[in-house]
């Protein structure tokens, strides 16, 4: 049998190295010139590589998950005879469309069960990406007409687009202000695994009560311990820390290095922007003691390189409108790794310490806030996904969760945020998240599928001890 090998072209942007993501062929099957072979992920995208000819597969020579090089070996092409579907042009024509849709895309699409085709359509340049929501809804089939919500947003633009749900369960809130906050490495891991269960896709936390200010490593180590245990219950779980201790930008992330290197995690984060952070003295004016939080542009870039030296999407923090400005410029660089996730962080009346009334941050969680960013965003034809929090307040009592959910963004709730009337703990929370997607009439999304709808690159690392 004749025989011949196909290698790994020449990849965009000097890059030498890609993953494998994800095989679309294998042995024995007939492919058609320009048919998706393989998708491969490099540090700057996912891409499908097309059949060069109408050909027979006779072996793969790599697995998913492997790392190769340009001109590494794929796959051996053989000389069986093709049949009459391989080789027509039509079913040619057919799978070059089918190229231009990403491996998330068409995964999300599967589990959405949507037609590509009437997606595609309507994508720019006919590519499609998860990001594409609209045009995600506009093929989702039609309700039900007996179902009560769910048929009264069936004309809906975001109607089946799945909200992700991020629960941040600890953070500055302490058990003084709520007694359910987790504390400790076992119940931070406790609440985490509740909360994925009860809906949350992406699951931020802060380090155990004092632990803040930790070298790095025994940073990592108690983080550590409880990602190794909360992602052995929930393997998909998506899962985040906070910054550290440090001096600088690279010290205070350092501990996301060692977390990164070891497979734990898939997120990083990066506040792009500085502001004060404080809270109201006993006259109720801000409080002398308060501090300035402060990002530069070289912190920002800092931790945008160690979001691309390991492969990991990026939480951005937007506290303040000038926040998001300063995270468009890398955006309209290219600058921002995939997986990038914008979230507005919207000031409750008691401001992120949640302590005194009145001393707050950014702009209130109101309608023509939340409006004022989305401008912004269109403005710069931006399309991340973006979600709602509100800082010292209650997220479910003010109109931007709903309004979130109706135009198409996600839901940012737990007690790192939460201060209203009475004291719920993460998992309450959570659940009312759920609720209000359920009323608005849009699916949950699993971790899964929010991976995959912000595209995140996969761990390559295995965690282990």
């Amino acid at each position: 049998m004749n025989e011949a090998e196909f290698t790994l072209p020449e990849l965009s942007d000097g890059l030498r190295d890609a993953e494998i993501v994800q095989w679309h062929v294998a042995p024995g099957d007939t492919v058609s010139t320009g048919q998706a072979l393989v998708s491969i992920e490099t540090d700057k995208a996912v891409a499908e590589i097309p059949s060069p000819r109408d050909a027979h597969i006779a072996r793969l020579c790599v697995a998913e998950g492997d790392i190769v090089s340009v001109g590494a070996t794929l796959l051996v092409f053989g000389n069986a005879p093709l049949s009459v579907r391989s080789a027509s042009s039509a079913a040619a024509e057919s799978n070059l469309k089918q190229a231009l849709a990403s491996p998330a895309a068409r995964q999300l699409v599967r589990e959405m069960r949507l037609e590509l085709e009437a997606i595609r359509d309507s994508a720019p340049q006919g590519a499609v990406s998860p990001g594409d929501a609209p045009l995600f809804a506009a093929a989702a089939p039609a309700h039900d007409p007996g179902t009560s919500v769910r048929a009264t947003m069936s004309a809906s633009a975001f109607a089946a687009l799945p909200v992700i749900i991020e629960t941040a369960i600890n953070g500055a809130t302490q058990p003084a202000r709520n007694p359910h906050v987790p504390v400790t490495v076992e119940a931070i891991t406790r609440d985490a695994i509740a909360c994925l269960r009860a809906g949350a896709s992406i699951v931020h936390t802060h380090a155990p009560l004092g632990d803040f200010g930790l070298p790095p490593e025994q940073a990592a180590a108690r983080y550590f311990e409880s990602y190794r245990a909360i992602l052995a219950a929930e393997p998909d779980a998506l899962l985040y820390p906070t910054i550290g201790g440090g001096s600088t930008m690279s010290e205070r992330l350092a501990h996301i290095d060692i977390l990164a290197g070891a497979g734990v995690l898939r997120i990083g984060l990066m506040d792009p922007g500085s502001m004060i952070l404080g809270w109201a003295g006993a006259d109720g004016a801000p409080s002398h003691d308060s501090f300035l939080y402060i990002n530069t542009f070289a912190d920002m870039e800092t931790a945008l390189a160690q979001a691309t030296r390991h492969r990991l999407g990026i939480s951005l923090a937007i506290y303040e409108p000038g926040f998001l400005r300063n995270a468009l410029v890398y955006w309209r660089l290219g600058r921002l790794p995939p997986g990038a996730m914008i979230k507005f962080y919207f000031g409750g009346d008691a401001g992120y310490f949640g302590s005194g009334q009145g001393v707050s941050f950014g702009l209130p969680p109101t309608a023509k806030a939340l409006d004022a960013y989305l401008e912004m965003l269109q403005l710069a034809g931006c399309e991340l996904p973006w979600s709602v929090a509100v800082m010292g307040g209650d997220l479910f009592e003010t109109p931007v969760a709903r309004l979130a959910l109706e135009r198409g963004g996600h839901l940012h709730t737990g007690l790192e945020d939460h201060l209203g009337s009475g004291q719920p703990d993460n998992v309450e929370l959570t659940r009312r998240a759920v609720q209000l997607c359920n009323e608005v009439g849009r699916p949950v999304a699993t971790a899964a599928q929010a991976a995959l709808m912000l595209e995140l690159p996969r761990i390559t690392a295995a965690a282990s001890g």
